[in-house]
């Protein structure tokens, strides 16, 4: 085999390399599940130390105890929604949960107001 051969033969190899390892880095990771959560809006204010319009008090199960937990409402066009629409009501929401500094931040993607069902 001449060296020609045998260096075509080393370049169809690398560039079949180059296109498996630039495909495996180009796959996303999974998108995160959605979480549904149920709790109180509080809507924070334009001027808010926090940096979110809202937050959502709910509470989580922790082994056999529920606990209260307060979820920090991502500044993005859904949390501003849900802060100017759902101040002060119960929702349901669709989104995902990240903790950074031991806060828990809720990024919105849907939300439902929960009407109270009528007394009888």
């Amino acid at each position: 085999m001449s060296f020609h051969a045998k260096l075509v033969g080393v370049v169809i190899v690398a560039v079949a390399l180059f296109c498996v390892v630039a495909a495996v880095a180009q796959e996303k990771a999974p998108a995160p599940a959605l979480l549904p959560i149920t709790g109180t809006v509080k809507a924070s204010g334009a001027d808010s130390k926090l940096g979110c319009p809202a937050t959502v008090e709910s509470r989580k199960r922790v082994g056999e105890k529920w606990e209260k937990v307060i979820y920090n409402v991502v500044n993005d066009d859904n949390g501003k929604k849900l802060a100017k629409e759902a101040d002060g009501k119960r929702v349901e929401i669709k989104g995902t949960v990240e903790t950074k500094d031991k806060v828990e931040w809720l990024t919105v993607k849907e939300f439902t107001v929960v009407v109270p069902k009528a007394a009888k």
